[in-house]
């Protein structure tokens, strides 16, 4: 992630795949995907991804499909997020720079707050307050 807030499609194939999946009901990647309107193929790449890495377990043939690998309340976006796309990086400035050109940022702390609030946010959020439709 840059330091401005960016969630890249990857990350927001997983983010809502995993909420659908959250119910605790298995989906195939073709009924997800027709779902959120997206590519098949793509978030099956990301999915993929995710079992691997022992977020959902994935089951073939008839009635196989994708599903929670582990308790909606113990996963976070944050964890979603870092599986797909990385550790977010603290850096601020749009210029990747050490020093700027007019001493001091043109954004004031904006940004940083910005990234903060975004990390936050999704290190408190679970697949199960999606799920409550508790998000803040």
């Amino acid at each position: 992630m840059s330091g401005v807030v960016a969630v890249s499609e990857a990350v927001s194939l997983a983010f809502h795949g995993m909420g659908l999946l959250a119910s605790g009901r298995r989906m195939s990647a073709k009924e997800m995907a027709e779902t959120v309107k997206v590519s098949e193929a793509h978030l099956a790449k990301v999915f993929q991804r995710l079992v691997k890495e022992g977020l959902v377990a994935s089951t073939r043939g008839p009635g196989g499909g994708f599903e929670l690998a582990k308790d909606p309340a113990e996963v976070t976006l944050l964890h979603i997020y870092t599986v797909i796309d990385g550790l977010p990086r603290a850096e601020h400035c749009l210029l990747h720079s050490d020093t700027c050109p007019f001493g001091t940022c043109i954004f004031g702390s904006m940004l940083e707050k910005m990234t903060g609030e975004f990390v936050e946010y999704l290190k408190n959020t679970t697949l199960a307050d999606l799920q409550r439709g508790e998000t803040r």
